[in-house]
């Protein structure tokens, strides 16, 4: 019986210890950096440079996109289809008659979990076209998944307000 309430305070303090040596996360080092994944992917697209836009991904066949506007929707799921969409979408999108065009971002939240993240963020994107100003706005929903210490996106979703 002796032996039995020993090994049991002995795994529970091993528990212990090997819980409380796990690194802390620095939270606002943490958001800052995802902060950062998403205005440079996001200026990448304005820059029309797919290639770089592609290096803040996951390139994996669960990489996903959602768009919503009104009540129409499209879903692309998997990194052939994505990059595809990338590649079509940031070299080939009509910017006929848009002229000073700004994005703006207000990150309402993000949450860190290990190497997961998740951020839900006001875009405004202003712009003149055809020489009236005119904006856009949206909520995106991002997951994010840290690959090599650096956060990559993993899923999108954009829905239009």
């Amino acid at each position: 019986m002796k032996n039995i309430v020993y090994f049991m305070y002995s795994a529970l303090l091993l528990m212990f210890l090997l819980s409380s040596c796990k690194p802390k996360v620095d939270l606002a080092t943490e958001e800052e950096a995802i902060k950062a994944v998403i205005n440079a992917e996001t200026q990448a697209w304005i820059d029309k440079d797919p290639e770089k836009q592609k290096e803040y991904f996951i390139q994996d066949q669960y990489q996903t996109r959602v768009n919503i506007q009104d009540s129409v929707y499209y879903i692309t799921t998997g990194w052939d289809k994505r990059s595809t969409e990338i590649d079509t979408v940031t070299k080939y999108v009509d910017w006929k008659g848009v002229d000073q065009f700004k994005v703006e971002k207000d990150f309402l939240a993000i949450k860190v979990i290990d190497r997961t993240a998740w951020t839900i963020f006001r875009e405004v994107q202003y712009m003149t076209y055809y020489g009236s100003p005119a904006t856009s706005v949206a909520l995106i929903y991002v997951v994010l998944e840290k690959v090599d210490n650096d956060w990559k996106i993993s899923c999108f979703v954009k829905s239009f307000i």
